[in-house]
């Protein structure tokens, strides 16, 4: 059996000596902390870039194409006006003037039609009980007298 007096020996002799370096340290863990939250940052970002490059990609893929709008089709006119036989620098062809159908308003592409009006007065309006009402601006004043006979 081991004597007491060996065993103080032993632990006064182990008590003296420094501590062996640790392994893992606070400055260590708050390195290590910062690295992988930088990591995460980086991670979330580029896979947020790369999400959205995917969606709009896909995105482009399904969805048809969208097309120009339609021109407005002019009013139509009370009078046929010939219309030159070269009208661009590319046409071979002359082209005829058609003849246009008065009161007659043109047709869209969508089947229906647009209610047309007059340069010189504003599209009626709705009052506030439904009934329809329209513009009417009061004749002008004139300031020259005119002669009565």
């Amino acid at each position: 059996m081991v004597r007491e007096d060996d065993l103080r020996a032993t632990f006064s002799a182990l008590h003296a000596e420094d501590a062996p370096p640790r392994a893992v340290t606070a400055a260590d863990l708050i390195q290590r902390g910062r690295a992988v939250r930088t990591r995460r940052r980086t991670v979330a970002v580029v896979g947020t870039g790369l999400a959205t490059v995917a969606v709009v990609g896909v995105a482009l893929a399904v969805l048809p194409p969208s097309a120009p709008p339609e021109p407005l089709v002019p009013a139509p006119s009370t009078t046929t006006s010939p219309v030159p036989s070269s009208t661009s620098p590319l046409s071979t062809t002359p082209v005829e003037p058609t003849p246009t159908t008065v009161g007659v308003p043109p047709r869209t592409s969508t089947g229906t039609t647009r209610p047309s009006t007059s340069a010189g007065s504003p599209p009626a309006t709705t009052s506030p009980a439904g009934a329809p009402t329209s513009y009417r601006p009061d004749p002008p004043v004139s300031t020259t007298p005119v002669a009565t006979p």
